[in-house]
């Protein structure tokens, strides 16, 4: 299923990609408990980030790595260009940000 999060909050964000890990996990047929042993934090991380609950982004990256999910990262801030402009922009990568507003 592929969810447009425009219209979401943070925390129903957070709800929804803590239903994937889980729902990966299930299909897995591992437990909280397995699966936080092999990514390396508690369980109770585990059941937190599940639950909606947040946790960090390096737990949730411990997560997808031990549930064979990181490559969904892949496509998360990927820059594609939109317009002319992008397309011009990106041969000519900004270094800076500039202190104009």
């Amino acid at each position: 299923m592929n969810v447009r999060f425009d219209f979401y909050t943070p925390s129903e964000i957070a709800k929804i990609l803590g239903e994937r890990l889980k729902a990966q996990r299930l299909s897995l047929n591992l437990t909280q408990a397995t699966l936080a042993e092999r990514s390396g934090i508690g369980v109770s991380t585990v059941a937190r980030i599940e639950s909606g609950q947040g946790g960090t982004l390096d737990n949730i990256i411990r997560l997808a790595l031990a549930l064979g999910m990181v490559n969904s990262f892949a496509e998360l801030f990927n820059m594609a260009p939109t317009n002319i402009e992008d397309v011009i922009a990106k041969q000519n990568p900004r270094l800076r940000a500039s202190n104009k507003s």
